[in-house]
C-alpha cells in the first residue's frame, strides 16, 4: 500500500505539472519554446520623467531572462519607494537592477520635480529612452499561402502573431518585399502593423504584382519571416482572342527631351501572335494619353523622343495582335525628363566646414563662344525600325545653352543629309526611323549655340537596319519533379543562343486535355503552383527577351501532382481504450503529415513510467491505429509512444503518453468510443464517424451520445436521444462557417452514459475548394442507374470508399464500382427497394474529400423509368397507322412520328409478308413531318388482313397496326362512289368509312347513295336529309337520320369503364358500337370535369373513348365517370380508383383481340404484354404474342398442356430482337385446342402467363362462359373471344401494376 500511494502520489504531481504547462503555453497553439538559461536582460528599460510637484509618478520596465530575475528598486540613496505625491527632494537618479544566477542588469531613470513656479525649456527636458522594436519577441502564426489573383482585382496578405511583450506604443517592425525587393506604401501597396497581425493589401492587382512576398519581422533574436508565392492571370480581353497586356515598363536613359521605354512581352498560349506594341505618354498631373508611335513597333523598346525638359511624364504599353488590341499595361514610374550631365557640370567647394560654393563648368571655360565638336557617336539601339544615336556632349560647350544637329549619309558616297532641320535636339540621344532597309548608313553630329556651329563630330561606322540576334532559341529538355500535393517544381536547361535573356514563360496542360494554360505571368524561373491534386500534367518552357517568345521547348515527361515523398511526422493522441490487469489496449491519431506517401505500419514502444529505457512492443508493423499491449504488471504506471512509417521509411516518435495505470476496468458503463472522424465537412453541416468501445461494460452498448464544441466554449449534447448507429449528421443548430469544432462521444448502456471519447481533431466548418456533390443519374448509353463523384483532389495512392448507410461496401453482388481518374461511379446491378439508403464516399488520403446521398424511392421510380426508356427506345408516334379513302379508289395507309431522322428506317407488313414500294403500292415517308405511308391504287377482298409498320430510328424503334376485315366488294366504280355502312351488331362500322361525315369525296353528278344492311338496301319511310351542292365537283355533308341514329347508339351501347394499364401509366376505356370526336362526351373526376392536359389526355378511337393518366399519384385516385350525350338524353358510366384495381383488360376493338397488356415486375424480368391477333378467313391461323424483358435476356420457353412445345412449320416459336416472343399456329383445328402457357426465366428467377385455346368447327355453339367486365366480342365469320377476368395487385394501392398476384388464365374461344 505504500509504494501504491507513492506511485499514485507521483502520477498526481506529474498531471499536476503538465497541466501548469499547458496553462502557461501561448494561445492559439503556439509551439512551446525550449527554454535556455540567460542572464537578465531590459525589453522595455525604464524612462526619465519630469513632472510637476505634488502630482504622482509610476516608473516601469520589462524584463527577460531564464531563470526568472529578480528585480530590486534603488535610489541614489539606496533602496526607494517614491511616495504617491511628488516632493522638490524626489528628484533623484531612480534604478531597477535585475538578478540571477548567471549575472545582473541595471536600468536607470532620472525623475525631476519641478515647482509649478519654474517654467522648463527645451534644453531642461530629460532624455526618453527608446524602445527599439528588436527587443520584442515575435512568433508567427497563420500565415498566408500561395495565393491567385486577377488583374484589376485586389487581394490582401496577412499572418497573424504572438508578441511578446505586447505594447500598444510599440508595435513590431514588419518590412514586405517582392522579389526581395522593398515595398513602400503607396497607392498601390497598403501595409498595415497591430492587433496581433500584419497585412498586405494590393487594391490594383496587375501581373506587375505577381512575385514571391516575404513577410520579414525583426524580433529580439534575428527575423522572422515568411514567403509565398502571388500569382496574377490576364483579364478577360476586351475583345476575344486578344493579347494579354505587357508588363514591367520601364523608362531608361532619361534626357531632357528623350526617354527609352522598355517592357516585357506578355505570356501567349492560345493567342495569335503579337504584331506589334503602341507606347502611351501621359504628363504628370494629367489625366490624358496621347500615344506616342504612329506604327507598331515590333520589339520590346521605343524611343520617345519630343518630350518638354523639366516635365514629369508616365508611360504605357498595349500590345496588338490579329484579333486586337490589348488592355493597357499599368503605368510605369514616374520620371522626369532633365539632362544627366548637367548635375556632372557642377562642383561644390567647401569652406571652412560649414559653407559650400557651387560652381558650374562653363564658369571655368573661359570666352570660348563657339562649342566643341560632339565625340563619340555611335548607334546605341539597332533593330529593324528604327535606330538610336548617342554621343557625348562637347566640352567647351562655349558659356552658352546649345543644341545638335544631324546628318547622315549612304556609306561610301560622302553625300550628307541634314535629318533635324526643324527640331531643335537638346539631348545627346536621337531616334532614327524609316531608314531605308538593306542600306548602311553613316552619321555625324554638330553642336550649335547662339555664336554659331561646331566642327562635325567623326562619322559613325556603317549601320543597317536589322534585328541583329532576333528571338531566343528554345530551351532544352524540361524536367518537373514533384513537390507539394499542388505543386511541382520544374527545371530545363536554357537555350543554346539566349540573346539577352528576360526569363522564361512556363505552361501546363492536363494529359489528354489538349489545351495549354500559362503558370507564370512575369518571366523568371519558379515552382508551378495552383495545380489540381492528383491529376497528371506535361509542361514546356518558353524564352523570353526584347524580340518576343522563342518556340516552344519539348514537352516535359507527365507528372502526377503529389507530394514529395518524405517520412511521416509523428503520430498524437495516445489514450487507452481498455484494460484487463495484464493488458492494455491503446489507440492513437495518424501524424498529421503523411509524407507524400500512404502510411503502411506503425510501431509501439513502451516503458516503465519510472524508467528511462524504452522497448519495442511489436517488432512486426501494425497497420491499425489500436493495439493491444500485453505482459504488464498489474498497479504499474506505463508510458507509450508510437511512430508510423511509410514508403520513405519511419517517421519521427510521438511525444510519451500520460502515465497509464495498468489496473483491471471493473465500471459498469462503457469505455470510451474512439477514432472521431469528421466526413462530408461543408459550411453549415458535416458527418461525424466513430468507433465503438473496445471495453463494453457490464451490458450491450445501446446507444451514443455526441457533443460539440465551438473553440473557446464548452461541449453541449447534439442529439437529447442515443443514436444506435455510429455516425451523426450535425447540421441542425447554426454552424458558423469556418469557426473551428471538436467532438466528444459517450456509449451508453443500461447501466448509464460511458467515458468520454478524446476530443476530435479540431475542424474547420468550411468546405474544400472545388468540393462537389454525388450526381445520380442513368447512363445515357446504357440505362445503368449510378451514383458518382468527380473528387477536387487525389493523390497517387487514393482510393474512393463507397459505403451504404455509413458502412463499407465490399464484395456486393447488388453494385460495382467504376474508377477513372478523379471520377467514381456506383453501378447498380439490378435496382430496386432493397437499394433505398444513404450512399457515401470517401477519398483517401486527402483532406477530407467525401460526400453523400440519400437514394429515395420516388428517385429511383423515375431512374427506372428513364433506364427502361433508354434500354428500351421507342419511336414516338403523333399518330398511329390509319387509313384513308383516296380518289379513283385508292386507299392510302399512314402514320406519323413525333420526329424522325433522316437515317430512320421503316417496313410495311401485310398477312406477315414485307410490302416494297412499287407501281400499285407506292411508299414514301417525310422527314419534317414524320410522315410514313404507303398508297394502293386498289383495295379489294383479298387485300384484307393484317397491316404493320416497323419503324427504326438509330436504337428506338416502334410498330403500329390496323387489322381491316369486311364482307363486301371495295373499290369505286369511276361514274359511281358507293358508301357501306355494314351493320353488325346493331351499327359497327366496317372500312372503308368516313369516321365523322361523308365528306372530302370528289363525286360526278350522277353520283347517289345506297344504304344496305345484309346486303339488302334500307329503304326508309321518310327520305333522310341529304344536302348535295354541286360546284363543278360534288361536296356532299350527310347529316342524315341514319347518322344520328349512330350518335344515340353509341351512348347506349357503352360499356362500363374498365382499366387498362400502358408504359406512360393507366387508361379508362369505355367501349361503344360508335365513336367519333363528333360525339359530345365528358369526363369527371369526383363530379369535376377534366379537361385533355398532359397529365390526362383523353381521347378515342372508332370503338371506344378513353382517358390515359400519366405517372399516377395519390391525387388521382378517386371515382372517375365519363357522360355521354345524343340530342336528347346523356349516358353515365363510372369505375371507381379509390382501392385495389380489378379490372379486365380488353382489347381496343371490340371485333376481335388486339392486345392484353400484362405488366410484371420480377427480379430483372419483365413479361409485358400478350397480344393474340384474330384469325383471318379461310386458313385460320392463331398468334399468340408475349413481349418480355430482363437483364441479362430471358429464356423464353412455350408449353402445351404442360408439354414443351417444338418449333414446327404448323406451330412456329419465334423470338425477336431478344423482346417479342411469339407461338404462331396455321391451319388452325380443334386438336389445337389446349392450355398454352409462356415460361419466362433467368438467373435472378423466373414467371408464366397462361392462356386457354378452344377452337370449335363452324357451325358448332360454344358453351357460356362466364365475363366479368364486358360481354363476349364476337368475331367475324360468327367466332366469338371469351376472356377471365385478371386480378392485378398494385403497389400504393393502384397505379401502375408491379407485381402479379395470381397466375394470369386467359380462355380464346375460336
Amino acid at each position: 500500500k505504500g509504494l501504491a500511494s507513492i506511485q499514485e502520489e507521483l502520477h498526481r504531481m506529474r498531471v499536476a505539472t503538465k497541466t501548469q504547462v499547458e496553462n502557461i503555453a501561448i494561445k492559439r497553439e503556439v509551439p512551446m519554446r525550449t527554454e535556455t538559461n540567460t542572464p537578465p536582460d531590459f525589453l522595455v528599460a525604464l524612462r526619465s520623467h519630469t513632472v510637476w510637484e505634488k502630482t504622482p509618478v509610476k516608473l516601469f520596465c520589462t524584463v527577460g531572462g531564464h531563470p526568472r530575475p529578480i528585480v530590486k528598486w534603488l535610489g541614489s540613496s539606496g533602496i526607494r519607494t517614491l511616495s504617491d505625491v511628488l516632493r522638490l527632494y524626489d528628484t533623484a537618479e531612480y534604478s531597477a537592477v535585475a538578478t540571477n544566477s548567471h549575472g545582473s542588469v541595471t536600468s536607470k531613470a532620472t525623475v525631476i520635480v519641478k515647482s509649478e513656479s519654474i517654467s522648463l525649456s527645451p534644453s531642461n527636458l530629460p532624455y526618453l529612452t527608446k524602445i527599439h522594436p528588436s527587443k520584442l519577441e515575435i512568433t508567427l502564426l497563420d500565415k498566408f499561402g500561395v495565393s491567385f489573383g486577377t488583374e484589376g482585382g485586389s487581394i490582401r496578405l496577412a499572418c497573424t502573431m504572438v508578441v511578446v511583450p505586447d505594447l500598444p506604443n510599440v508595435p513590431p517592425l514588419a518590412e514586405w518585399y517582392r522579389d526581395d525587393k522593398l515595398l513602400k506604401p503607396g497607392k498601390l501597396v497598403e501595409i498595415k502593423v497591430g492587433g496581433g497581425s500584419a497585412s498586405l493589401n494590393l487594391p490594383h492587382l496587375a501581373k506587375d504584382d505577381e512575385g514571391l512576398y516575404t513577410l520579414r519581422m525583426w524580433t529580439k533574436d534575428g527575423t522572422a519571416e515568411h514567403s509565398a508565392y502571388l500569382f496574377v492571370k490576364d483579364a478577360v480581353p476586351s475583345v476575344a482572342g486578344a493579347p494579354g497586356a505587357p508588363i514591367s515598363v520601364k523608362a531608361f536613359d532619361i534626357n531632357s527631351d528623350y526617354v527609352l521605354v522598355a517592357w516585357k512581352p506578355p505570356n501567349l498560349t492560345k493567342e495569335a501572335p503579337i504584331t506589334g506594341y503602341f507606347v502611351d505618354k501621359r504628363e504628370s498631373g494629367s489625366t490624358t494619353w496621347s500615344q506616342c508611335n504612329d506604327s507598331p513597333v515590333k520589339v520590346c523598346k521605343y524611343p520617345v523622343h519630343g518630350l518638354s525638359a523639366g516635365h514629369a511624364y508616365h508611360f504605357r504599353v498595349r500590345a496588338v495582335n490579329s484579333a486586337g488590341m490589348s488592355r493597357a499595361s499599368r503605368e510605369s514610374d514616374k520620371v522626369t525628363a532633365l539632362d544627366p550631365a548637367e548635375r556632372e557640370r557642377l562642383q561644390v567647394i567647401q569652406l571652412d566646414g560649414k559653407h559650400e560654393v557651387v560652381i558650374k563648368a562653363d564658369d571655368v571655360e573661359g570666352y570660348v563662344t563657339l562649342p566643341g565638336a560632339p565625340t563619340d557617336v555611335h548607334a546605341s539601339e539597332i533593330f529593324k525600325s528604327y535606330i538610336v544615336l548617342s554621343w557625348n556632349p562637347p566640352s567647351p560647350r562655349g558659356r552658352a545653352p546649345i543644341w545638335y544637329l544631324i546628318e547622315k549619309s549612304v556609306a561610301g558616297t560622302g553625300a550628307w543629309q541634314r535629318i533635324n532641320a526643324a527640331v531643335k535636339l537638346q539631348s545627346p540621344r536621337y531616334p532614327v526611323f524609316d531608314l531605308e532597309a538593306g542600306k548602311k548608313f553613316q552619321f555625324r553630329v554638330y553642336s550649335e549655340n547662339l555664336y554659331g556651329v561646331s566642327e562635325a563630330s567623326g562619322p559613325t561606322g556603317p549601320v543597317e537596319t536589322l534585328d541583329e540576334h532576333g528571338v531566343p532559341s528554345a530551351p532544352g529538355q524540361v524536367v518537373a519533379t514533384r513537390n507539394t500535393k499542388s505543386s511541382v517544381f520544374v527545371q530545363w536547361d536554357p537555350p543554346k543562343h539566349a540573346n539577352k535573356l528576360m526569363g522564361y514563360y512556363i505552361d501546363a496542360s492536363v494529359i489528354g486535355s489538349k489545351e495549354w494554360s500559362p503558370c507564370n505571368h512575369k518571366p523568371y524561373k519558379f515552382v508551378v503552383h495552383g495545380l489540381t491534386p492528383g491529376e497528371t500534367y506535361v509542361f514546356r518552357v518558353q524564352a523570353v527577351n526584347v524580340y518576343g517568345l522563342s518556340e516552344e521547348s519539348q514537352e516535359s515527361s507527365p507528372i502526377s501532382v503529389e507530394p514529395a515523398i518524405a517520412t511521416p511526422g509523428a503520430p498524437h493522441g495516445i489514450t487507452m481504450l481498455s484494460c484487463d490487469g495484464a493488458s492494455i489496449t491503446i489507440a492513437w491519431k495518424s501524424p498529421k503529415h503523411r509524407g507524400g506517401s500512404k502510411i503502411t505500419a506503425y510501431y509501439v514502444d513502451k516503458r516503465d513510467a519510472d524508467s528511462l529505457t524504452w522497448q519495442e512492443v511489436n517488432t512486426a508493423p501494425t497497420q491499425t491505429r489500436t493495439y493491444k499491449v500485453d505482459g504488464l504488471t498489474e498497479g504499474t504506471f506505463y508510458e507509450f509512444k508510437v511512430q508510423a512509417g511509410n514508403l520513405a521509411g519511419v517517421g519521427v516518435p510521438s511525444a510519451p503518453s500520460l502515465p497509464l495505470k495498468c489496473e483491471a476496468w471493473t465500471a459498469p458503463e462503457p469505455g470510451p468510443a474512439y477514432d472521431l472522424a469528421a466526413s462530408e465537412v461543408r459550411g453549415d453541416s458535416l458527418v461525424l464517424l466513430w468507433k465503438a468501445p473496445v471495453y463494453i461494460g457490464a451490458s450491450a452498448i445501446t446507444g451514443y451520445i455526441v457533443e460539440m464544441a465551438k473553440k473557446g466554449h464548452s461541449y453541449h449534447p447534439q442529439n437529447e436521444v442515443p443514436v444506435t448507429h455510429r455516425y451523426l449528421r450535425v447540421s441542425d443548430q447554426p454552424q458558423q462557417e469556418g469557426a473551428v469544432y471538436t467532438f466528444k462521444v459517450k456509449a451508453v448502456n443500461a447501466e448509464g452514459v460511458g467515458k468520454a471519447s478524446e476530443p476530435s481533431e479540431p475542424v474547420v466548418a468550411r468546405a474544400l475548394p472545388g468540393t462537389q456533390e454525388i450526381q445520380l443519374g442513368v447512363d445515357e448509353d446504357t440505362g445503368d442507374i449510378f451514383l458518382s463523384l468527380e473528387a477536387c483532389e487525389i493523390s497517387e495512392t487514393s482510393k474512393f470508399v463507397w459505403s451504404k448507410n455509413y458502412k463499407e461496401i465490399t464484395d456486393c453482388p447488388r453494385v460495382t464500382v467504376e474508377t477513372k481518374g478523379k471520377l467514381s461511379k456506383l453501378i447498380f446491378v439490378n435496382p430496386d427497394v432493397n437499394d433505398l439508403g444513404a450512399f457515401s464516399v470517401i477519398v483517401t488520403d486527402t483532406d477530407g474529400v467525401s460526400a453523400s446521398h440519400t437514394l429515395t424511392e420516388d428517385a429511383l421510380n423515375t431512374l427506372l423509368e428513364l433506364s427502361y426508356n433508354i434500354r428500351h427506345p421507342i419511336v414516338p408516334l403523333k399518330h398511329h397507322l390509319n387509313y384513308e379513302v383516296l380518289e379513283k379508289g385508292h386507299v392510302r395507309f399512314w402514320l406519323q412520328c413525333l420526329k424522325l431522322s433522316s437515317a430512320a428506317t421503316y417496313r410495311f407488313i401485310v398477312n406477315d409478308k414485307e410490302v416494297t414500294s412499287s407501281e400499285s403500292n407506292k411508299i414514301s415517308h417525310d422527314v419534317k413531318t414524320g410522315v410514313i405511308q404507303m398508297v394502293m391504287d386498289h383495295f379489294t377482298k383479298l387485300n384484307e388482313g393484317t397491316y404493320t409498320v416497323q419503324v427504326h430510328d438509330g436504337r428506338a424503334k416502334n410498330q403500329s397496326s390496323l387489322v381491316l376485315v369486311g364482307n363486301g366488294e371495295w373499290g369505286f366504280n369511276p361514274n359511281q362512289a358507293v358508301v357501306q355502312i355494314v351493320l353488325k351488331n346493331d351499327f359497327n362500322i366496317t372500312p372503308p368509312v368516313w369516321n365523322r361525315d361523308v365528306s372530302g369525296c370528289i363525286l360526278h353528278k350522277e353520283t347517289a347513295f345506297h344504304w344496305f344492311k345484309d346486303d339488302e338496301e334500307i329503304v326508309l319511310e321518310t327520305p333522310p336529309n341529304v344536302i348535295i351542292s354541286w360546284n363543278h365537283t360534288a361536296v356532299v355533308r350527310c347529316i342524315s337520320l341514319v347518322v344520328k341514329s349512330l350518335f344515340v347508339l353509341s351512348g347506349s351501347s357503352a360499356s362500363e369503364l374498365v382499366l387498362q394499364c400502358t408504359p406512360e401509366g393507366i387508361r379508362l376505356q369505355c367501349y361503344m358500337k360508335y365513336y367519333t370526336e363528333e360525339i359530345r362526351t365528358a369526363w369527371l373526376h369526383k363530379d369535376t370535369k377534366i379537361s385533355s392536359s398532359e397529365k390526362m389526355r383523353i381521347a378515342g378511337t372508332a370503338e371506344m373513348a378513353w382517358m390515359q393518366i400519366r405517372d399516377p399519384t395519390e391525387k388521382e385516385k378517386g371515382h372517375y365517370s365519363i357522360q355521354i350525350m345524343d340530342a336528347t338524353k346523356s349516358y353515365t358510366r363510372t369505375f371507381d380508383l379509390s382501392g385495389q384495381v380489378n379490372s379486365l383488360i380488353l382489347c381496343e376493338n371490340c371485333m376481335h383481340i388486339r392486345q392484353l397488356y400484362l405488366c410484371l415486375l420480377f427480379p430483372n424480368l419483365h413479361p409485358s404484354d400478350l397480344s393474340c391477333p384474330p384469325p383471318s378467313f379461310g386458313s385460320q391461323t392463331l398468334s399468340l404474342t408475349c413481349t418480355v424483358w430482363g437483364d441479362p435476356s430471358p429464356e423464353v420457353t412455350w408449353f402445351k398442356n404442360e408439354q414443351e412445345v417444338v418449333s414446327t412449320e404448323h406451330a412456329k416459336i419465334t423470338f425477336e430482337a431478344n423482346k417479342y416472343s411469339s407461338l404462331t399456329i396455321n391451319n388452325v383445328t380443334p386438336e389445337d385446342s389446349g392450355k398454352y402457357s409462356i415460361n419466362v426465366r433467368n438467373k435472378y428467377g423466373g414467371e408464366f402467363v397462361e392462356i386457354t385455346v378452344s377452337v370449335y368447327k363452324q357451325g358448332e355453339t360454344p358453351p357460356d362462359v362466364h365475363q366479368k367486365a364486358a360481354p363476349s366480342a364476337t368475331l367475324c365469320g360468327g367466332m366469338s373471344a371469351d376472356l377471365e377476368s385478371a386480378c392485378l395487385e398494385c403497389q400504393g394501392g393502384w397505379g401502375l401494376p408491379w407485381q402479379l398476384a395470381s397466375s394470369i388464365k386467359r380462355t380464346l374461344s375460336i
